[in-house]
């Protein structure tokens, strides 16, 4: 389920969306440290999300949505979550990649840890209704308008 196109993708963005809902109607919630594990699962770390661990455990359905900002691309990974806690079973396997992601800016205590059932790739319009748009074009465009410069890579 999880492509390399798809883990590439998670690794060059900064930020994931979890998407859950409650009886009050859906919510949108940033993560900043997350990852693909395995076939078929993201995990995604808890730093503070009251809202996601009370609507996951009435509603298990949710999507995972991350973007590339230069490219203009991205997923929307659909499925099943479920909140992990020291004890669960392979929940030290995922807490250890989170937590070094994290580094000593966060304790990853929890953790949601989502199986992917369905993806669904995310194109801005530009590539749909601009004639020979590409992915160069795109990256281009959006380095001018957030001001920055590509790296030199060695």
């Amino acid at each position: 389920m999880l492509t390399d196109e798809i883990r590439d993708y998670a690794n060059r963005s900064v930020l994931c969306w979890l998407a859950t809902s409650s009886e009050a109607g859906p919510s949108v919630s940033p993560k900043e440290i997350f990852a693909c594990f395995g076939d078929d699962r993201i995990i995604i770390a808890n730093i503070a999300s009251p809202r996601s661990v009370q609507n996951v455990a009435r509603n298990p359905q949710v999507c995972v949505s991350f973007v590339d900002v230069f490219s203009q691309r991205g997923w929307q990974l659909y499925g099943a979550a479920t909140l992990m806690r020291k004890g669960d079973a392979g929940f030290e396997d995922r807490q250890v990649i989170l937590q070094e992601m994290a580094g000593d800016a966060f304790r990853v205590a929890t953790l949601f840890d989502v199986t992917v059932t369905k993806a669904q790739e995310i194109l801005a319009p530009s590539y749909r209704f601009k004639k020979d748009v590409n992915e160069a074009d795109m990256r281009e465009s959006a380095m001018l308008t957030y001001g920055v410069e590509p790296r030199a890579i060695f």
